[in-house]
């Protein structure tokens, strides 16, 4: 199997890694599309033309954001009617990013931590703490070019997931990152691949996967400058990043460790 990307040649893992890329956000985006619609609909069906909807598409969420000038009795239902809607985990009024987000079967004031409370701060700290001791002087490691986690990495990963159980309301970050070698767009692919992996072995083991999050940065964030084996090394990595859930439902960038 060989695809043209950006006049060069991907044969084998490289081009099926970028088809099940692609795949994965067409299918994505045709979902986020149909919440949109669905949720359009019934707030027409309910009589309240004016208010819109939206879902953000960079990154993918199924967090509803509405928008409209409207009564604050109207807002209420208007989030009542979107969160009714089979898929829409959480609702937020436009401009509204001081509330948390009405969470969709949930009670947002008593399971969405706050950022700026002491004790969540805390909450947090203790549990980057942990996460940042688990994974000291290891790293993930994946078979060359893909996505595969070696054994190891596995062990590395329950231990990880262990980590993570006492933080329990708080969200969980995990980012991929590459080095520079070879193209720019293939490496962002990549490290989006790894960082999908990762977030699904903690799901796997126990972590809720709609607190952890995914991303794939490439080349872009790199730790060490320069180029050669030792910077390579370093750059290669997966972070996590313990945080308070956003206003939106999601959490913010990702910083910790690991990963090559």
């Amino acid at each position: 199997m060989a695809m043209d990307v950006g006049g060069k040649i991907l044969t084998g893992a490289a081009a099926t890694a970028l088809l099940a890329f692609v795949g994965h956000v067409a299918t994505g985006d045709k979902l986020i599309s149909g919440l949109e619609q669905k949720s359009q609909t019934e707030l027409t069906a309910q009589g309240m033309d004016g208010v819109k909807v939206a879902f953000a598409r960079d990154p993918l969420s199924r967090t509803a954001i509405l928008d409209g000038d409207v009564a604050d009795d109207v807002k209420q239902k208007a989030m009542a009617a979107v969160l009714a809607v089979p898929g829409v985990s959480s609702a937020r009024w436009a401009g509204d990013i001081n509330v948390a987000a009405a969470s969709s079967g949930k009670n947002s004031a008593g399971d969405e931590a706050n950022a700026n409370d002491p004790a969540t701060q805390e909450k947090i700290a203790k549990c980057q703490d942990g996460v940042d001791k688990t994974i000291e002087g290891k790293k993930l490691s994946f078979r060359s070019g893909s996505a595969y986690v070696s054994p190891a990495s596995n062990k590395l990963l329950d231990e990880v997931a262990a980590a993570l159980k006492p933080c329990a309301g708080l969200a969980i970050a995990v980012s991929g990152h590459t080095d520079d070698n070879g193209d720019a767009g293939v490496n962002k692919i990549l490290s989006q691949e790894r960082a999908d992996r990762v977030a699904k072995g903690l799901a796997e083991r126990g972590i809720a996967a709609d607190v952890i999050t995914a991303t794939g940065y490439g080349a872009e964030k790199p730790l060490a400058s320069g180029s050669g084996a030792a910077a390579d090394a370093q750059n290669r990595r997966i972070e996590f990043k313990v945080q308070a859930k956003s206003a939106n439902g999601g959490n913010n960038d990702a910083a910790g460790q690991q990963g090559e």
